[in-house]
């Protein structure tokens, strides 16, 4: 039984591409190299452009399909709002996904040394959050961190790849922080799924109250330290997301609604973010 085209890009989840897609280019943005790069930097950043469409997020999905195919049986969301692979189509995901990630692997070879230690880490991240041995989602709180460094590692990549090196750790730390609260959050629709799967998560360790306090504080914290570098931008930002959490807190049987929400608001917080930085690099 053969994957079709339809199922490989609705297994990639395109209205989550933006979560590494446009980290990629907020980090290319933040770098300050803006209308500055020689041929061999642009055709670095048009490569990378088009890794972290369908091939990056083909390969994060695709792989958490196969790994969580025990789980994905129990999840209503899963079945309802997503979908489930067959078990049988499994062996021509893998082949795809190689096939997806094989053109890039020059880009690794060729790029410069921060660049490439950032796509390992994207790789490395990606592969065993969901992955045996590892299985970072199911080792709270790794599930967290490894589902963190996946969202932040690409802007890292767009950041290297213009040839910056200066960057600032501490908007690193935020956008990691800012990322537990939404892997969190993102989790606690499938509480009850992990549960009946034996799967372990910070959400299942906290509950679902527990694990919405958990994102209210990440999202309160991160917008702090957005504060130093964006302004009242960040607090906007923060606001927002802590809304979503306070009613999702206050009326947990709405809490999938609210969710289902979630991608259009971090898609127009990025691309807001995004001009931001365009225009103040401008101007």
């Amino acid at each position: 039984m053969k994957l079709t085209l339809k199922e490989v890009i609705i297994l990639s989840r395109p209205r989550f591409w933006m979560y590494v897609l446009g980290t990629f280019l907020v980090g290319v943005i933040a770098s300050g190299n803006l209308f500055l790069y020689d041929k061999t930097t642009t055709f670095f950043l048009i490569a990378f452009g088009i890794f972290f469409s369908l091939p990056a997020n083909a390969f994060i999905y695709g792989v958490n399909d196969i790994y969580d195919y025990q789980t994905d049986i129990f999840n209503t969301k899963k079945l309802k709002y997503e979908s489930v692979l067959p078990l049988e189509k499994h062996n021509d995901l893998w082949k795809i996904i190689a096939m997806l990630l094989l053109p890039f692997v020059p880009l690794f070879f060729f790029a410069n040394l921060p660049t490439k230690i950032a796509i390992a880490v994207f790789l490395f991240t990606g592969l065993f959050y969901s992955a045996t041995p590892i299985r970072a989602k199911s080792k709270p709180p790794l599930d967290v961190l490894f589902s963190a460094i996946i969202y932040v590692s690409p802007a890292l990549v767009g950041f290297f790849v213009t040839g910056n090196t200066n960057l600032e750790w501490l908007a690193v730390i935020g956008g990691l922080i800012w990322a537990f609260g939404m892997q969190t959050y993102s989790a606690v629709p499938d509480i009850e799924a992990d549960k009946k799967a034996g799967v372990n998560t910070l959400a299942t360790v906290l509950g679902e109250k527990g694990a919405l306090w958990f994102c209210l504080m990440a999202y309160v914290l991160s917008a702090s330290i957005g504060f130093y570098y964006v302004g009242y931008l960040s607090i906007i930002f923060g606001a927002v997301y802590a809304a979503i959490v306070l009613l999702s807190i206050n009326n947990i049987t709405k809490l999938f609604k609210y969710y289902t929400f979630f991608p259009l608001i971090n898609v127009l917080s990025g691309a807001i973010l995004f001009f931001y930085l365009f225009f103040k690099e401008i101007f």
